[in-house]
């Protein structure tokens, strides 16, 4: 078994709270209020922006070439691609570049960048990377599965979002970075797992608030 199955075993329930939760369970069948998709779109925007921060961190503490090259590539593709795709999307909800600009960052959302952040900073790579899995890896899964069980009346912008995260490219980063951690933990010292562990999990549950945080639409802010 290696580090992601173990982990992903250790985790059931939350993996399962995750897959299963109403946020993303309503998009699959066109029932989600679209004040509330609105609300996620645009705290999607401010955490993409604080992502690319962490991208940019992995990218220097990579340890050789190759994988600083990969996650290089990542952040120019987020920062200059998914970014101007997600304006794109927005606007098709009526939300303008404007109303982006002046989203007021939430609880739930300032959290988690905060975390990654902070993870990026001061911990090692083995950490970052394990930070960072949840947020994609849940996506492709999420994506995948909405997109064989969705309703044939599905919403058009909800299809499009869930064609978003279950493309191929996409599913193959979401791979790439697997292997990468389970990679990086069958070298690391027993310290560095504990470490990558307690990275990942914490993650998850900042998903978890995030999609929660969504469907409620709360507010609070920093």
């Amino acid at each position: 078994m290696n580090f992601v199955e173990s982990i992903y075993q250790e985790t059931e329930n939350i993996q399962q709270a995750i897959m299963t939760h109403p946020f993303t369970q309503r998009i699959g069948n066109g029932t989600l209020e679209k004040d509330s998709f609105k609300f996620f779109i645009e705290q999607d925007y401010l955490f993409l922006l604080e992502y690319s921060k962490v991208l940019a961190l992995a990218t220097a503490k990579s340890p050789n070439y190759s994988t600083m090259s990969s996650f290089s590539k990542l952040l120019e593709e987020t920062l200059n691609s998914e970014i101007s795709l997600h304006i794109g999307y927005c606007e098709k909800l009526g939300i303008t570049l404007n109303d982006l600009q002046t989203t007021q960052p939430a609880l739930a959302m300032k959290s988690y960048t905060n975390f990654l952040v902070k993870v990026a900073y001061e911990g090692e790579f083995t950490e970052i990377i394990a930070a960072l899995l949840p947020c994609m890896l849940t996506y492709a899964e999420i994506g995948l599965d909405l997109k064989k069980n969705k309703t044939n009346n599905n919403d058009p912008l909800y299809d499009e979002w869930i064609e978003m995260y279950s493309n191929q490219e996409f599913v193959n980063l979401a791979s790439w970075l697997k292997d990468l951690v389970n990679n990086t933990a069958a070298e690391s010292s027993k310290t560095q797992k504990q470490k990558m562990k307690k990275a990942y999990i914490d993650s998850c549950r900042f998903e978890l608030e995030f999609w929660t945080m969504s469907l409620n639409k709360t507010t609070w802010t920093i």
